[in-house]
């Protein structure tokens, strides 16, 4: 690297510190407790006007998010665990709960339970079909399976093996996503590798090597596209035909035309994330109380902030879930600490 790359390069990481340490706080436009002390898990609808919060230890309740009141409290048992798992349908017409190694499906019109799923293992993540009448769960069994509702049986088995990380046995799978069209799955895992499967035949399509294990996979609602994530590490977004990245997610002023250090200013861990209705927008959440804005097309950074703390003296927020409004002027967050915000896109 000549002396010049040098001087650029230190230049550059100056600023990101500047930016970095600077960043602050930004006061919502609203506010609301969706939790009496804090959640383990939040989804928002697809229509962007519920959002399902997992409590800890208390039932799992849906809100109204434009009159912020309680439509449904929904427990799995008759008695009160915690929620470790939330989702909706891609129509928006059935949520799921999932307390340890059970799962249940309610009618999202009602409020009533749809049907009670019992596994043998406990579950870590899922997610439910455009019509809620499948089900891909990622298992503490090291599997991901996808399963029939309707029939009661396992349709596919996932599996990701250890020679991404020169291990003898599986690794554990920590996300799972299913495509609008209902035709593909995506897992993400230990082993450092997002995949890509065909649910018909269950074949693997696509492999995308991280440096750290994945723990968040989206698809692109608009098609051709995915999104996946490792854990204090980078976030990619893929284009499903060829595998090749189109971009990385960066918070960072670092030229696009130069890779990004191996530093930890220039690593996090994407927690949440969504897309505006139109495509065109991305918004990621992090465990460190931000929250970023995108556009999609280039993947470039339009802003980021933070978000409020619960109590000052309590660091940590984890942004479990964030949205777009229905007209997408607004952006919604659910914090790991119980607390609900809208700031307005301005």
């Amino acid at each position: 690297m000549s002396y010049k790359q040098l001087l650029r390069t230190a230049k550059l990481l100056f600023i990101t510190c500047i930016l970095v340490a600077c960043s602050g706080e930004r006061v919502s436009d609203e506010q609301w407790e969706h939790s009496d002390l804090s959640s383990y898990a939040a989804v928002y609808s697809p229509n962007g006007k519920y959002v399902l919060v997992g409590d800890t230890d208390a039932p799992a309740r849906l809100w109204d998010l434009e009159n912020n009141k309680v439509l449904y409290t929904w427990q799995n048992n008759e008695e009160v665990g915690t929620t470790t798992a939330v989702a909706f349908s891609g129509d928006g017409k059935v949520a799921a709960t999932s307390e340890q190694d059970v799962i249940v499906l309610w009618e999202v019109a009602t409020g009533k339970p749809m049907m009670r799923l019992s596994f043998p293992v406990k579950i870590k993540s899922m997610a439910l079909s455009p019509q809620g009448d499948y089900v891909l769960l990622a298992l503490y069994d090291r599997t991901a399976v996808y399963f029939d509702v309707i029939a009661n049986r396992v349709l596919q088995i996932f599996e990701h093996d250890g020679k991404a990380v020169n291990s003898p046995i599986n690794q554990l799978i920590n996300t799972v996503a299913l495509s609008p069209s209902g035709k593909y799955a995506l897992t993400g895992g230990d082993d450092t590798t997002a995949r890509l499967w065909r649910l018909e035949t269950g074949k693997q399509l696509r492999s995308w090597k991280h440096e750290t294990p994945v723990n968040i996979v989206a698809f692109y609602p608009k098609g051709g596209y995915v999104l996946t994530g490792a854990g204090n590490g980078q976030t990619h977004f893929w284009n499903m035909k060829s595998g090749k990245e189109k971009y990385t997610l960066r918070t960072s002023p670092w030229p696009k035309d130069m890779s990004l250090p191996n530093y930890p200013s220039f690593k996090t861990t994407t927690s949440a994330i969504d897309f505006s209705s139109d495509g065109k927008y991305l918004v990621t959440g992090h465990p460190s109380q931000k929250i970023c804005l995108w556009h999609v097309p280039n993947g470039d950074n339009i802003e980021c902030w933070q978000v409020a703390r619960r109590q000052a003296l309590r660091p940590g927020v984890v942004l479990q879930a964030v949205a777009f409004s229905p007209d997408n002027d607004a952006i919604y967050s659910e914090s790991g600490n119980g607390i609900g915000q809208m700031w307005k896109i301005k």
